[in-house]
């Protein structure tokens, strides 16, 4: 059991303190989980830039911890097993004074905690679960209100779901609640509360057994059947029409049911619960033994099971109302520990819809039966409980279940791979094709703006500024003569008439819209002389990620200072992964044709290793020579710049990327940046079909800043939400499962401005800590801060000597070197060139 608060776990699961007490209580899994997690949320607290939504938790039926209330002061009865040993449940009569003080955390923290990693700001909202769902609903609208919040989603389990139900019909007009995604929720009842009014529930056991002055008869006639809470929870008569539980009479001997005028009481209470809305999304849970309808007979009753609900709510008295519905197999109580609920949890609460739960119930759990089982059977199962050990035991199925805690697997680069490694992790494109739909009015005022020739009017007054700014900062730093000079003044001029202070301003229009519109254009215009000489700078950098001991290929990846390479986090998941894995530059077509096979170079994860599942980034460490000798620094470098500004919406962006892992190509102006979803503010949307392999590839503006590290595709998906392959079909996860046949139409790529935020956190974590690599991660972070000002494109040393067949290379001539940036450079580019309908500027007019 836990003697400490929400907070104090919290702490202690980062520290390490108390880990003996944690893992009896959580189990080794689930401690090692919770602790990574713990851990992983204090690092990226800073990192949010945005406002957080806030998300609020309901915890289930038992699932707060109450405490009775005496002279000011809280006494802890649930869950405190010293007390309740005592007859402590006494405390919690209906009628006595009792507040909810915290959560049973073993069922909910992972949910919380990998909200907060998704960059929600969730806290768990605990209530008494004792009354009412009105009563407990109402109260809590209040306090939502009384803090002053908005735009507040819910995530409720099982009562939990009942009361987000009324505090969602408290918000009228919807400005408190955006979403709510209920778990579990019986919103027509659960045969739980009639089993425990049967003596039959699981629950009785371990909790009579821990009671040394009451017995289980007398838990339930003086203290939980008096509970409006449970009672209600019954299920309800519109569905069961034979089973009139609200109804006295209708219970058999045996049988301790509530009383008459609390059931009537109850039976009001249920039918005055308003319905769910469309905020609401259901979550259920099918494929455990669950008693879907019961008969009544002279001793009890006869339980009906099958596997057609989460082992307490039956599916058919889970599903209400005309809203979005989604199934999963697991146990009631652990649902919202499962790994594709919490994902589900996330999408929905972000972009509401998902890809990670069916949006059926499987076939085999509506179908198959079991034997059916009486009350005797149940009670004297009750008898023979064990004592309870930890808090969840006390509850039951109520709270209890199967742990479902995956093991990170790592991009674990085996001898003999199964899969193909290069392709797009399936949890990683749902999330992507989520985002691309939630942001469809961002793409689409883009889009309409292109189409109009009036380019600003896409972005907001502070992106004008901060992109003017950065073009004013280029135009300085390449100006030598009399045009670039006029250019700077003329830019400084028409930043004068644009107004950023005020929140929520719109875009300029009329003439403060043509004059940026014209100076803009002029200032790109007299810098795209460097986009050639810039793209074979930049090409160099970019490398294959292969497999050590295989050289199989899986992924891009590019340097981003001297020794040290970016990809994705679904890449290189963890140091195993890089230790086995290297990067191969120069694996590409030659000027005349000639494959390369490139230059290999170790990756050294003892050095620097730091990776970032939500930012789906990783940095490593690389060997400064190659396996063949080649020095590293011939490749340069691609800065990440922090500062925002360095591309517009609607601008094109480039591409360099290993497609399906293979020789390097480059996508020139092909692809349009067309979101940067404000919900989900790390993220930035281009069009455009990049291959799996393309994952690591930095993304770039025209003047070939780094804008985004490429992390997914976006797939074509019909209007139920099914992606389609390029033959026009549908995609079948099980025959295609690295998703070859799925034809791609846009591309998801993490902010640069996002990931040079979490870098900077790394480097004072590290530097703190004493963490190896410190050193590399500023250096990472100054030649960003250079780059601002400077424009940073270091030019490579002209010395790689590449391998070729001898009667090639005797031909060969050495490009003079003073020609660095010539186009004389050995690298042929596969170049698809788009030319957008309207252009983004034109200065003719």
């Amino acid at each position: 059991m836990l003697p400490f608060d929400d907070f104090q776990v919290e702490t202690f699961l980062r520290t390490g303190e108390h880990e003996a007490t944690l893992r009896a209580e959580f189990g080794d899994a689930l401690y090692e989980d919770l602790s990574h997690l713990a851990q992983d949320a204090a690092r990226e607290a800073p990192l949010f830039e945005a406002r957080r939504r806030k998300v609020f938790i309901l915890p289930g039926i038992m699932g707060s911890r109450l405490s009775a209330i005496r002279n000011g002061q809280a006494d802890l009865v649930w869950i405190d097993p010293t007390d309740l040993a005592a007859g402590g449940i006494a405390k919690l009569k209906w009628g006595a004074t009792v507040a909810a003080t915290g959560t049973v955390l073993a069922p909910y923290l992972r949910m919380k905690l990998r909200l907060t990693l998704a960059g929600f700001d969730a806290e768990f909202m605990p209530f008494d679960w004792r009354q009412s769902p009105a009563v407990a609903g109402k109260m809590l609208i209040d306090r939502i209100r009384n803090r002053g919040l908005t735009d507040v989603s819910l995530v409720g389990h099982s009562m939990g779901g009942l009361v987000a139900r009324q505090m969602a019909a408290e918000d009228v007009d919807g400005s408190l609640i955006s979403r709510v995604v209920t778990i579990g929720t019986p919103n027509h009842g659960s045969y739980a509360p009639v089993q425990v009014f049967d003596l039959s529930h699981d629950m009785l056991g371990p909790l009579g057994f821990a009671d040394l002055t009451n017995d289980r008869k007398t838990i339930v006639d003086k203290f939980l059947r008096g509970f409006p809470g449970l009672v209600e929870m019954m299920p309800s008569p519109d569905k069961r029409p034979d089973e009139t539980y609200f109804t006295r009479s209708f219970w058999p001997n045996g049988a301790i049911p509530p009383t008459a005028n609390a059931l009537r009481a109850a039976k009001l209470g249920r039918d005055d619960l308003p319905e769910p809305d469309t905020r609401f999304h259901q979550i259920i849970g099918t494929g455990e033994e669950t008693v879907i309808s019961a008969a009544k007979t002279a001793g009890g009753f006869t339980y009906h099971r099958t596997f057609d609900g989460d082992g307490t709510v039956p599916r058919d008295l889970a599903e209400m109302g005309d809203v979005a519905r989604y199934y999963t197999e697991g146990a009631h109580g652990w649902l919202c520990n499962r790994s594709d609920v919490i994902a589900g949890t996330i999408d929905l609460i972000g972009t509401g819809a998902t890809h990670a739960l069916d949006s059926m119930p499987r076939l085999r759990t509506v179908e198959a039966a079991m034997p059916d089982v009486t009350s005797a059977d149940l009670r004297l199962e009750t008898l023979s409980a064990l004592p309870p050990l930890r808090e969840t035991d006390f509850a039951g199925s109520f709270l209890s279940g199967r742990a479902d805690i995956e093991q990170p697997a790592g991009a674990i680069i085996s001898d003999a791979p199964s899969t193909d490694q290069s392709a797009y992790p399936r949890a990683v494109v749902d999330a992507a094709s989520l985002r691309w739909k939630a942001s469809d009015a961002e793409r689409k005022s883009v889009l309409q703006s292109q189409h109009e020739a009036r380019p600003l009017s896409a972005e907001t007054p502070e992106r004008i500024d901060a992109y003017t700014r950065r073009l004013l900062t280029m135009v300085d730093a390449a100006s030598a003569n009399g045009q670039g000079r006029k250019l700077s003044r003329e830019l400084e001029t028409a930043l004068e008439g644009l107004e950023t202070k005020t929140p929520g301003v719109r875009p300029p229009t009329g003439a403060t819209a043509a004059i940026l519109e014209r100076v803009i254009g002029e200032a790109e215009e007299f810098l795209s002389v460097m986009f050639i000489k810039r793209a074979l700078v930049a090409a160099k950098a970019v490398g294959r990620i292969v497999s050590t001991s295989t050289g199989q290929g899986f992924g891009t990846g590019f340097l981003i200072a001297p020794g040290v390479l970016m990809t994705n986090h679904h890449v290189l998941q963890n140091n195993h992964a890089a230790s086995r894995a290297s990067v191969q530059f120069r694996y590409e077509l030659e000027i005349d044709s000639r494959q390369t096979t490139g230059h290999c170079f170790t990756l050294e994860p003892q050095r620097l290793f730091h990776a970032n599942e939500r930012l789906d980034m990783a940095i490593v460490a690389v060997a400064p020579v190659s396996e063949d000798g080649v020095s590293l620094e011939d490749f340069g470098h691609l800065p990440l710049i922090g500062v925002e500004g360095k591309i517009r919406k609607g601008q094109p962006v480039n591409i360099i990327q290993h497609p399906l892992a293979g020789r390097k190509q480059v996508v020139f102006r092909e692809s349009l940046l067309t979101a940067l979803p404000p919900d989900n503010d790390h993220v930035a949307h281009y069009t455009g079909d990049t291959q799996p392999g393309s994952s690591g590839a930095p993304v770039f503006s025209d003047l070939w800043e780094v804008v985004a590290l490429h992390h997914s595709g976006v797939p074509d998906q019909t209007e139920s939400g099914h992606y389609v392959t390029v033959d026009g079909g549908i995609w079948n996860p099980s025959a295609d499962p690295e998703m070859k046949t799925v034809k791609w139409i846009a591309n998801e790529g993490i902010r640069v401005s996002r990931l040079v935020a979490h870098l900077k956190t790394v480097a004072d974590r590290m530097s703190r800590d004493g963490t190896a690599g410190a050193e590399l991660v500023e250096e990472v972070l100054a030649v960003g801060r250079d780059a601002v000002h400077s424009g940073g494109f270091k030019m490579p040393s002209p010395r790689t000597n590449e391998r070729a067949p001898t009667s090639l290379a005797r031909d060969a001539r050495p490009a003079p070197t003073t020609q660095v940036a010539g186009i004389t450079i050995p690298l042929r580019f596969d170049i698809s060139i788009g030319v957008p309908d309207h252009p983004p500027f034109s200065t003719s007019s």
